[in-house]
């Protein structure tokens, strides 16, 4: 430490930030601007690591909104790249449209469609039109009680007899408990409180007010269609006093509304259990005044599906249509006569529902009534119907019969047509931000003021490689009218009209060609931007792909050995734990052996139970195979299971495996290859997992995963498929984006460098204070060396003028 002794302190003055300053020294030196200059000096290697980290943050800016746009336009592909979803959900090509119209039967003015029903589809709807007439809506069956004169105080009988209601009784088998200091806003609420949980009644309780004196309590089912099942103790009969039924719940005496089906006819589908004739003036004219009937004892026959004669009709031309259902009704049949405005009509009814056939008339009566099976009654227990037409719900509002609906299903094009030009925009957008970066001076080459930070970075170089190869190249063995966009109306700009460079090598939509693209050729408008894939057997479908499933011009050939078991489900049992000769149902009596996959497994039937079955399987060592105990069931069962090779169990020395009863639940493939040998054996050119199959790099497939749906081997199944531009580009972006991708890796090496760079700064920085302050010391000790001289001097002059004085 320096001898600061006869520093005057006076002169040293230090800041808030903690800087020492000095003042009127005997130096004369600016210590504080001395030592910042040295400092300075010797902070220029910071300077400059600051400005490259500077530069490196700019870039890394940069470098994030490219990620951003990159993303953007993988995103506007993955609709447009043919992933498999379910049921299509997320392919736009199989995006749908419905349009609906109503019009009467009977030329009449029908509702519109909106009061009659609700529409709407998804993308696994089929394409085509269809008919719905609907006969009747769902309704919820409503039951009431008696009047009650308050909802607040204890219930009294709705009979008003003396004394409170108290009890119980069941709500589709959930006991309502009646306290005798009940109200009727208690009841409720009880009712309602056990409509929840895994028991719920499926019951909603309310109270209508008709006055401040007449209450209410309704019970509504909560599904429509369905009945309410009431019943109580006839000697306590709470149902009576609460006026709801007077004989436990067989018959109700405030019955608000009856439970109903919703019911409709659908494009034309006939009734084969019931037939018609049809409209005649008169029921009770002589066939003969109406038809060209003659003689008695004529006949006709009625048969059943298998062609059995269920009944001969025998008829004569006095016979009235009444006459004729009568001789009809009987052997399961029926026979009616039914008003319809005004006329009527005969009717033939197989009362089990099955279909019947009419046929060998010895007169003309069938000719002339023209039987004809009667329009199909469709019934559903909800308003909400989505099991009518595949991929259509529809949601019924009111019944209007003799009202037909159309319903057109067709593609949506518009939202096609949405999906290509989002994907322009941010095709565009990627450009202009890539060409931002890239501006130049056309005379040089060289970078200009407003030029991009990324001018010259790999990244941009790669990305612009990549998407003008595939954007330029086209897709892959598709129509060669349809390998391009230009050939959809989606052009490249013409660069030597633009005033503004960053739009060069964009792109612009005539949307004239793209909507007769699109109306024309939507196909082939899919296959230009999607993976497509065919199979010559249905059994196989598509599961997915991936950037290296590449395409081959000769197709791929697949071959199936065959297919088994993956699992082997027992009987079930009561109790796990007993030995196996004691299990219910099992009955085993005689210990031995059998074999999975040809390895033995020993067993005792008067020691071992199911537990202790499953364990020894588990620890025998067996290929894929393992064993549990499965109790989702409510009952323990053994279950057996296999990854990779088909189960084969037999060769029981004992009687366990017949008392076992195991059955397959799930298949696997047992052996597959692509262009290998036709009997199916595996090869290493695709890996198997269950039903499916996944291409390896020994084929130009893959990545491409296949399921297979069949039950046995499948030889020689043709595999092709084209590639589409949007499913190209995709997979692209994707090895972009990916984290060893030209984009993620340029970021993470700025960020390292900024990182190294950061730390350096702190290092040097550090450093820097230590010698500020080191030089200060010493700045400081020459100060304290000076005064010292200084002082000495004084007092050397002092003593020498004392010296003269004294002298003198």
């Amino acid at each position: 430490m320096s001898d600061t002794s006869g520093l005057n302190l006076n002169n040293i003055n230090v800041d808030e930030s903690g800087r020492v300053s000095f003042s009127g020294l005997r130096s004369g030196i600016d210590i504080e601007g001395t030592v910042d200059a040295i400092i300075q000096a010797r902070r220029i290697p910071v300077d400059r690591l600051e400005t490259r980290v500077a530069d490196n943050q700019e870039k890394l800016t940069a470098l994030d909104e490219l990620e951003s746009v990159v993303n953007v336009l993988r995103d506007r592909l993955s609709v447009l790249r043919g992933a498999v979803s379910f049921n299509n959900a997320n392919n736009i090509f199989a995006a749908k449209n419905a349009f609906a119209s109503a019009s009467r039967i009977d030329s009449g003015s029908a509702s519109p469609v909106a009061e009659i029903m609700g529409i709407s589809v998804d993308n696994s709807a089929a394409l085509g039109s269809s008919t719905i007439e609907v006969l009747q809506i769902a309704k919820a069956h409503k039951l009431g009680s008696g009047d009650f004169s308050s909802k607040t105080s204890d219930l009294q009988t709705a009979t008003g007899a003396a004394g409170p209601v108290s009890g119980n009784f069941q709500i589709n088998g959930v006991t309502i408990d009646v306290l005798a200091t009940d109200s009727l806003a208690d009841l409720r609420d009880r009712i309602n409180n056990a409509n929840s949980g895994d028991n719920a009644t499926g019951v909603t309780a309310s109270i209508v007010s008709a006055s401040e004196t007449q209450h209410v309590l309704v019970l509504t089912a909560d599904e429509t269609g369905t009945d309410i099942t009431l019943s109580d103790d006839n000697t306590t009969g709470v149902l009576s006093d609460l006026g709801i039924s007077s004989d436990g719940g067989s018959t109700f005496l405030n019955e608000l509304q009856q439970s109903q089906l919703a019911q409709l006819h659908a494009d034309g589908l006939r009734d084969p259990s019931q037939h018609e004739s049809i409209l005649v003036a008169d029921d009770t004219a002589a066939l003969s005044s109406y038809t060209s009937v003659t003689g008695a004892g004529n006949t006709f026959e009625i048969r059943d599906a298998s062609g059995a004669l269920i009944k001969t009709v025998t008829y004569d031309d006095t016979d009235t249509l009444q006459n004729l259902a009568t001789a009809i009704t009987g052997s399961g049949l029926t026979g009616q006569v039914v008003s319809d405005g005004g006329q009527f009509r005969l009717e033939i009814i197989k009362d089990d529902g099955g279909p019947i056939t009419i046929s060998g008339d010895t007169n003309n009566l069938l000719t002339d009534l023209s039987f004809s099976k009667k329009d199909l009654v469709i019934e559903r227990a909800s308003n909400t119907i989505n099991d009518l037409f595949a991929g259509v719900t529809l949601t019924l509002f009111k019944a209007e019969v003799g009202t037909a609906v159309q319903l057109d299903v067709e593609q949506d094009l518009s939202q096609l047509k949405t999906a290509i030009t989002d994907f322009v925009d941010a095709y565009n957008e990627l450009r202009t931000l890539l060409n931002s970066h890239q501006i130049v001076n056309p005379e040089t080459g060289e970078a200009i003021e407003n030029t991009g930070v990324l001018f010259g970075n790999r990244a941009i170089s790669e990305i612009e490689s990549r998407i003008g190869a595939i954007i330029g190249g086209g897709a892959t063995g598709t129509n060669a009218d349809f390998t391009v966009l230009a050939q959809i109306g989606v052009n490249f700009v013409d660069n030597s009209t633009l005033s503004d460079p960053l739009l060069d090598d964009t792109l612009e939509v005539d949307n004239a060609a793209l909507d007769q693209a699109l109306l024309s050729n939507s196909e082939e408008v899919r296959k230009l931007f999607a993976f497509d894939f065919t199979s010559s057997d249905l059994r196989v479908s598509l599961l997915s792909f991936t950037g290296q499933t590449s395409f081959d011009v000769n197709g791929f050939t697949l071959n199936i050995e065959g297919t088994g078991s993956a699992r082997e489900d027992s009987v079930t049992i009561t109790d796990k734990a007993v030995t196996l000769d004691q299990a219910d149902s099992f009955g085993a009596t005689t210990s031995g052996q059998f074999e999975i996959n040809g390895t033995a497994i020993a067993y005792d039937v008067t020691t071992d139970t199911l537990e202790d079955l499953a364990a020894t399987i588990s620890a025998a060592g067996i290929t894929g195979i393992s064993a549990s105990i499965n109790e989702s069931s409510g009952s323990p069962k053994l279950v057996i299971s296999s990854t990779q090779d088909a189960i084969t169990v037999n060769n029981d020395t004992g009687d366990l495996l017949a008392a076992l009863g195991l059955t397959t639940q799930d298949t696997l493939i047992t052996g597959a290859n692509i262009n290998g040998d036709p009997s199916g054996a595996s090869d290493g050119s695709v890996t198997i997992n269950g039903m499916s199959v996944t291409a390896t790099n020994a084929t130009g497939a893959d990545g491409l995963r296949l399921f297979y749906s069949g039950a046995g081997a499948a030889s020689g199944v043709d595999l092709d498929y084209t590639i589409g531009l949007g499913s190209d580009l995709f997979f692209d972006l994707e090895q972009l984006l990916g984290s060893d991708g030209a984009l993620r890796s340029e970021i993470d090496s700025i960020e390292g460098q900024n990182e190294v760079a950061n730390e350096r700064i702190a290092n040097m920085l550090t450093r820097l204070e230590i010698q500020r302050a080191t030089l200060t010391d010493q700045y400081i000790a020459m100060e304290a060396a000076l005064s010292r001289l200084e002082n000495l001097r004084e007092s050397i002059r002092q003593l020498t003028d004392s010296l003269n004085n004294n002298n003198n």
